[in-house]
């Protein structure tokens, strides 16, 4: 059964143990929430209109597993000091947590920026396993979604094996994500 575990500022607040985590990170406002909530088939994670809601790392117990809630980049709205303090939050925990099996970075669809394109760069040179979500699709007719998608994944320059075309808000392919995470347990 899903439930929220604690939120972490620092390092000496994260979990000390050695259950697997998954980690899901991307821009403020792309719908990592609204995943984290499709993935435990419950409200567990709290979910915004205003982007940069999420400023501390958010843990989540799954049983076997935690889910990992980072900040969005990008910051919405928010002063130069908090930025700073956020980031260096976001760069801890990806750089230094042992507990990780996997990132997931989300994006909306309709919204790739340069910014995504930064972080997908980051992952490929500093983690072994990676996958790129695409949310929102509810909101594409299918012409589209094939064309973008294309668009999508060569300005990432990603292999498509690698990119999870989903509606968390839909519960559309939330299954295809259930699936890599099992493979790494």
């Amino acid at each position: 059964m899903a439930s929220f575990i604690k939120s972490a500022f620092k390092e000496s607040d994260w979990i000390l143990d050695n259950i697997p985590e998954f980690c899901f990170l991307g821009r403020s406002n792309v719908g990592k929430s609204t995943l984290i909530n499709a993935l435990a088939n419950k409200k567990i994670a709290l979910t915004s209109k205003t982007p940069g809601r999420t400023q501390l790392i958010n843990f989540y117990d799954f049983d076997r597993y935690r889910l990992v809630d980072l900040p969005g980049y990008g910051f919405a709205n928010l002063g130069k000091e908090k930025k700073n303090t956020i980031s260096t939050m976001i760069d801890d925990y990806l750089l230094k947590r042992k507990n990780i099996r996997c990132f997931f970075l989300v994006c909306d669809f309709n919204v790739v920026t340069d910014l995504d394109k930064e972080m997908v760069e980051w992952l490929a040179k500093n983690t072994k396993f990676f996958f790129i979500i695409l949310n929102k699709i509810d909101k594409i007719s299918n012409n589209t979604l094939k064309n973008h998608f294309e668009k999508i994944k060569n300005f990432l320059k990603v292999d498509e094996n690698n990119i999870i075309l989903i509606s968390a808000k839909k519960m559309l392919n939330i299954n295809s994500i259930k699936k890599i995470i099992n493979s790494f347990l």
